[in-house]
């Protein structure tokens, strides 16, 4: 029963990770599967240094691969566990010329695209679909060197979910997501940034299973090598903060709270300020618990519409 109770909460955060949705940037029935729903690993160089007035397209393709689902000790949890993720999100940025609170105001939806492949247990399932919207209002302010910019996202059970599927493109949750980034970049071409979020998850209503609050940062220290050309280490941390339950009862002895660490190196090429610009991250995770542990890939485009 124990092994039939983690593989379907296994399966659940397969799910959710194939909804990586960007937020300010994915899993979610919150950690109903282990995972989020915050786009963990999306964002690294400039990721407070907002642009200026317009509007601005950025599409996000993704690759998540992972072999094992670490229990609360870190131990392998699920026998035959696979997980394939293959997301591409599509993100546009309206900046206006207004500003509230001497910040500027901006707006920006999401809209990821998923490509699921789970195998779990002897049991396995795939699924393509659309996943979860995000909308967000954001301010961002701007100095010399510090760039900061916060908003308050919503993510919408819009995607594909059936509880009796492994694998499910949508979450079936709502979730309210404050959001706050930060760069300070020097003229040496230093670049140290961050995103920091914290979701507050609703119930899901088909399974009446709630899922707990938790934190995500994103980091980047970066440095410019060339005049188009940015190197960096970049990394996030996911850390849950309150348990998880089930009909008001708390989920095993931990909460089945999750946690993971990700790592690795970054790359990015723009060849002038106003041009497009490319970003390539690989990220592989570490000390994950009631969570998968495996490899992203992100590659990131931007460009002015």
């Amino acid at each position: 029963m124990q092994l039939r109770s983690t593989t379907r909460r296994a399966t659940a955060l397969a799910a959710a990770l194939a909804a990586l949705t960007l937020g300010f940037t994915g899993t979610a029935q919150a950690t109903e599967g282990g995972g989020t729903t915050a786009a963990a690993g999306a964002e690294g160089f400039l990721a407070g240094a907002l642009p200026p007035p317009g509007t601005y397209g950025l599409v996000y393709a993704t690759h998540y691969s992972a072999s094992r689902f670490n229990d609360g000790d870190g131990n392998t949890a699920i026998p035959g566990f696979k997980v394939k993720a293959n997301v591409l999100v599509g993100r546009l940025v309206h900046m206006t010329s207004s500003t509230v609170l001497g910040g500027q105001l901006g707006y920006y939806g999401v809209l990821p695209l998923v490509d699921l492949k789970v195998n779990a247990a002897g049991a396995s399932d795939s699924r393509t679909g659309a996943g979860d919207i995000e909308v967000a209002p954001l301010l961002a302010w701007h100095g010399p060197q510090w760039h900061t910019a916060a908003g308050m996202a919503l993510v919408l059970p819009t995607g594909s979910y059936d509880k009796a599927r492994m694998a499910n493109p949508g979450n079936n949750i709502t979730t309210l997501r404050p959001v706050f980034v930060a760069s300070y970049l020097t003229a040496t071409g230093l670049d140290l940034s961050t995103k920091l979020t914290y979701s507050i998850n609703r119930k899901n209503s088909d399974t009446n299973y709630q899922s707990g609050q938790y934190l995500h940062a994103d980091f980047n220290a970066g440095m410019r090598v060339a005049p188009a050309w940015q190197v960096g280490l970049q990394g996030y941390l996911i850390h849950q903060t309150t348990d998880d339950k089930v009909n008001g009862v708390k989920v095993g002895s931990d909460g089945n709270r999750t946690r993971v660490f990700a790592f690795g190196p970054a790359v990015r090429w723009q060849n002038s300020p106003t041009a497009p610009s490319v970003e390539l991250r690989l990220l592989k995770e570490t000390g994950a618990r009631n969570h998968t542990q495996g490899t992203a890939m992100w590659l990131k485009a931007v460009w002015a519409l």
